[in-house]
């Protein structure tokens, strides 16, 4: 039996534990610089929407929650702090991105500080909501009459904590990403490429 010839548009083999070469920009690189700033712009939308929530008069006798929330000394502190940084942290991410498009290093470094800000502050969030909006919550339930308030109640403690949690899928996966022995390789080697 005659053996096959080499194909001789065959890429050789990489030798074990050698990286694959960083000429060419891994996909993830494209995809998350889009992400950052589609995300980004949403979250400029956001932070305005949240912003302008403290400058809209309720009628008298018709307190929304929000309203109520924003009467809590602590609660209030932490959104004033929290406004300024998430503004911050959006620009951030939105400027990642654009650098992740271009394939600059400065790219991935905001886009690894956005990610590390945003699963500190998603779970400094969610001990927040749980102390100053669940367990009052959770004390005036029985006050409650059954009935739609109560269950607003209820779904809006369960959606704020799952809104809460699916929030730092995106940071966590922006930072592994950022963290690939492809991706890293990439900028190492479009780094040198510029100090050349």
């Amino acid at each position: 039996m005659s053996q096959m010839p080499p194909n001789p548009y065959q890429s050789q083999p990489l030798p074990p534990g050698a990286l694959p070469p960083a000429e060419v920009k891994p996909t993830s690189i494209t995809v998350f610089g889009i992400l950052n700033i589609i995300l980004g712009l949403l979250g400029l939308c956001g932070l305005a929407a949240a912003f302008a929530a403290f400058f809209i008069p309720t009628p008298p006798g018709n307190e929304l929650p929000a309203t109520q929330l924003m009467q809590n000394d602590a609660y209030r502190i932490f959104m004033y702090i929290t406004i300024p940084l998430g503004f911050i942290a959006t620009v951030a991410l939105i400027a990642g991105g654009i650098g992740l498009l271009q394939g600059k290093g400065w790219g991935r470094t905001l886009s690894i500080g956005y990610a590390v800000y945003s699963i500190i502050s998603g779970f400094l969030g969610l001990i927040v909501n749980v102390f100053l909006i669940m367990l009052p919550t959770l004390r005036m339930l029985p006050e409650l009459d059954p009935g739609p308030e109560k269950a607003g109640a209820i779904g809006g403690m369960v959606g704020g904590t799952f809104g809460g949690c699916i929030g730092m899928i995106f940071p966590i996966l922006l930072l592994y990403f950022m963290m690939r022995p492809n991706v890293k390789a990439y900028f190492q080697e479009s780094k040198r490429g510029q100090a050349s």
